[in-house]
């Protein structure tokens, strides 16, 4: 990014302790950022089939790290946004102290909400044969309790802790069907 021209109504960019810029190159610089990992898959790349309906349907595993100081609680979502926001997942209630999730657990006094399938589990990623859907792991951290229990409407309480988190961590994942189960 440049910086605007003198006069322009957008404010300047202001550059962060996270990233610098050179010839418009993103280049890290700390290596102390809230980050989402996942042992099964890399950033962007393909989800095994184990973590979907063509295979055990199982959550994938999750490691998770510089939880931000003052986070009291962490929340898990999975989103397909190719499926209209379809969500797979929300965990909520994490202890901040929490650092990973093994594949097909819930750490400690966490709460699963209701999928978009209606089921207070993990809801295996299927996209219909066809195209790669993208699929969006984001992990929130918040500074106050997000109150929710399992009677939230999920996409109300997925919005809710969007606008009250302090920091989000996001993998992203791709899976292509070729045919139907």
């Amino acid at each position: 990014m440049q910086e605007p021209e003198p006069g322009a109504t957008a404010p300047p960019r202001r550059p962060d302790a996270t990233t610098t810029t050179a010839a418009g190159v993103n280049t890290l610089i700390n290596s102390n950022l809230f980050t989402l990992t996942s042992s099964a898959f890399a950033p962007n790349d393909q989800i095994p089939v184990d973590y979907t309906c063509d295979g055990a349907g199982s959550s994938p595993p999750f490691t998770w790290a510089n939880t931000p100081a003052g986070t009291v609680e962490l929340v898990l979502l999975i989103t397909d946004p190719d499926a209209g926001g379809f969500i797979h997942w929300m965990v909520t209630g994490i202890d901040p102290a929490t650092t990973d999730m093994l594949s097909g657990t819930v750490p400690g006094n966490a709460l699963q909400l209701n999928s978009s399938a209606a089921t207070p589990a993990y809801a295996p990623i299927c996209p219909p044969p066809g195209p790669s859907h993208t699929y969006e792991f984001t992990l929130y951290a918040l500074s106050s309790p997000s109150g929710l229990t399992a009677a939230a409407d999920t996409r109300a309480a997925s919005a809710q802790v969007a606008t009250d988190a302090t920091a989000t961590a996001v993998l992203t994942g791709t899976y292509a069907r070729n045919t139907a189960n």
